[in-house]
């Protein structure tokens, strides 16, 4: 049976989510969660929650969803050290040196590629089983054919978002809130840009999306395959919790969930199901004034009904011997371990004797605990007394010797094993290597006459056997596969064979890809690569090189060039990403693809006017930062680097750009440094 897995961002909502009937829950430690602004748990407090837990038969995943930084790397290795010692049942990560790090402390412990990492395929499932994660978080924008797809394709455990806020960004891949404001969404500390008013035309809030509701869907989500359903909502209040527990146990058992209390609590214009159903019509939505209102006490007491008192989950056989001549004994059987509590021996009845019936009714009441009465076998002698008190008392020390051995039955004891430094390197940089990203075909024709271009990175639509120079062109696939990739692999099988050897790769499908098709792979920016953990793991993968993460500073991107065995580089000029959404928010819903609409304005706005150039393909829409990236006059710390990275977008003079680099001349009007220089949080 799936299991339904509740948010917690406090203690208060964790016994929301176990006494409503959560099968699982998933919380953050205090320091490297994607939720950094919720309470989050100390080291002592996840080991009460996990105890609490374990207790209740539910599980435990702490999610280490975050990108880390070098520096960052000692303190994470503690962060590792306490979940498990703590117990927990499970690691949701993104950061591939998380998952490296957490191997080396406690191999053990299971790993789950949170959604954050970008699995969206087939080949991305089939890779990170292979990698040795035991479960893959599903991206929400994905549609149930997609969703099965990635079912039947591998044998590995699939968690899926079924309630809670939607993000219109595909997963992993949004730097808006990061770009614009310092606050890394990949980070924990997302400030949600895209709740506010960004218009098209006088169409406004075009990035906001209702919040997602797959309740109604459950059972035939488990008919699927689905492992378990998973509740968005950690910084969320445990009313809220226990209420979506409580629609999702609803559903499965087959009834009717209460949506409209649910609505009430939280939602942002009601719900949608549209990248589910494929249809992404009116998935626009924001938190209204009507929405604020709606959540009232009376609905907010209403959803405390479901978390007052522990969940019955054990079913608990009970046998109860009074006998003459025998101690008073109360046995106490579920989930396949038993404890037995022996008292003193009965004493003459001098009034009434106890009876059978008395007895089966004394000892079933399991009120306040997490058990029901199951078979209750009473083995009486006639004319014997025992006092209520008595057993009250035996059947308290039969349910907490029971619900010890529950607990250690869900315990691991994982062998821990000490955190070991990597070794570092200093290794000597020479002129760095020019490599450009083209758009367009002109462009492409532009840059295959400069000479200065080590590589060419090329969208796959614009190469044929007729191209030039296959040996410098790197095959540049879409982002987002789900609804293209067998495509896609026939695609790129045909350029293989005419003559292409280097394949662009952004997340773990296309590095399936790349493998299975003997390309070589050239890491691209969004495989968000922070620290020395995650090259490293990505060296193992056999990426030929890579380009960094452009959230790094300079000085930390420095560092992690020295540091690699493989050429490493920066995007060095263009427009940084601000996200990639399959929802376009100029048409108000699927991008055009091929069409070419000639009065698309190809941009969004935001409240200040600027527009957000917007580039259209067939199955996603780039969504731009307005300001272009230039490091033309920062070659003392470009030279640092292998190579630098031009990404091209709308310009019609590539040449111009690449002379500025090679001239080391600053351009003049307004232009943006990126992250490099500020950071992010």
């Amino acid at each position: 049976m799936s299991e339904i897995l509740a948010p917690c961002g406090a203690t208060e909502s964790l016994t929301a989510a176990v006494n409503a009937g959560a099968d699982a829950v998933y919380l953050g430690e205090e320091y490297f969660s994607a939720r950094k602004n919720a309470e989050n748990f100390t080291a002592e407090q996840l080991c009460d929650a996990v105890r609490f837990c374990h207790y209740n038969g539910v599980k435990v995943y702490v999610t280490l969803n975050t990108l880390v930084f070098d520096k960052e790397i000692p303190l994470l290795a503690k962060a590792i050290e306490n979940c498990a010692k703590a117990d927990v049942d499970g690691f949701i990560v993104q950061d591939m040196g998380v998952a490296r790090l957490a191997r080396q402390i406690v191999p053990e412990l299971p790993l789950h590629a949170s959604t954050q990492m970008t699995v969206n395929s087939p080949e991305g499932a089939v890779m990170a089983k292979k990698l040795g994660f035991t479960r893959v978080v599903l991206g929400r924008e994905l549609s149930f054919e997609q969703i099965k797809a990635i079912i039947d394709s591998c044998d590995i455990e699939t968690e899926l978002f079924v309630h809670g806020a939607l993000c219109v960004c595909l997963s992993g891949q949004c730097y808006m809130s990061s770009v614009l404001g310092g606050r890394s969404g990949n980070r924990g500390l997302c400030a949600q840009p895209c709740r506010l008013d960004f218009t098209s035309g006088d169409r406004h809030n075009v990035l906001s999306l209702k919040d997602l509701s797959l309740v109604e869907k459950l059972p035939e989500l488990e008919k699927l395959g689905v492992t378990s359903f998973k509740i968005e909502g950690r910084m969320k209040r445990p009313e809220y919790v226990a209420g979506a527990v409580n629609a999702c146990r609803v559903a499965l058992d087959g009834g009717t969930p209460d949506l409209m209390s649910l609505k009430n609590v939280f939602s942002r214009s009601g719900f949608t199901s549209g990248y589910f159903d494929d249809d992404f019509r009116n998935m626009q939505g924001v938190r209204t004034k009507d929405d604020v209102t709606a959540a009232t006490s009376k609905v907010l007491s209403g959803m405390k009904q479901y978390y007052h008192k522990p969940c019955k989950r054990f079913k608990a056989d009970i046998t109860v011997n009074v006998k003459n001549g025998q101690s008073v004994s109360y046995k106490l059987s579920a989930c396949n371990v038993s404890a037995v509590a022996v008292g003193d021996l009965p004493e003459k009845a001098m009034n009434r004797a106890v009876t059978a019936e008395y007895l089966e009714s004394q000892c079933g009441k399991l009120g306040g605990t997490v058990y029901y009465p199951g078979n209750i076998t009473v083995n009486v002698d006639d004319g014997l007394s025992v006092s209520a008190a008595h057993l009250n008392e035996l059947r308290r020390k039969a349910i907490e010797s029971v619900s010890e051995k529950i607990l250690e039955k869900n315990s691991h004891h994982y062998k821990i094993s000490p955190y070991i430094p990597l070794d570092s390197k200093d290794s000597k940089k020479i002129r760095p290597e020019f490599r450009c990203e083209v758009n367009t075909a002109e462009q492409l024709e532009q840059v295959l006459q400069e000479d200065e271009y080590s590589y060419i990175y090329a969208p796959m639509g614009l190469l044929d056997d007729d191209t030039p120079d296959k040996f410098r062109i790197i095959v540049v696939p879409p982002v987002f596969l789900a609804d293209c990739e067998n495509d896609v692999i026939k695609k790129l099988s045909v350029l293989r064979k005419q003559g292409y050897e280097h394949l662009a790769v952004h997340t773990l499908s296309h590095i399936g890809i790349a493998k299975k098709l003997d390309f070589k792979a050239h890491g691209m920016s969004r495989l968000n690569i922070t620290n020395r953990y995650s090259l490293r793991e990505y060296e193992k993968m056999g990426l030929a090189d890579t380009a960094l993460s452009f959230e790094l500073l300079m000085s930390d991107a420095v560092s992690l060039c020295a540091d690699s065995n493989i050429k490493t580089g920066i995007v060095g000029y263009g427009r940084l990403p601000l996200m990639i959404t399959r929802r376009c928010p100029i048409n108000n819903g699927k991008p055009c693809g091929k069409i070419k609409r000639t009065d698309c304005p190809r941009y969004i706005t935001d409240r200040q006017g600027n527009n957000m150039p917007c580039m259209c393909s067939e199955n996603t829409v780039e969504i731009l930062n307005p300001d272009k990236l230039y490091l033309s006059d920062r070659q003392s710390e470009l030279k640092k680097f292998d190579f630098i990275l031009l990404k091209f977008t709308d310009e019609t003079d590539t040449a111009e750009v690449l002379n500025m680099y090679l001239d080391d001349i600053k351009p003049d009007g307004k232009l943006t440094r990126g992250l490099y220089y500020r950071g992010v949080q």
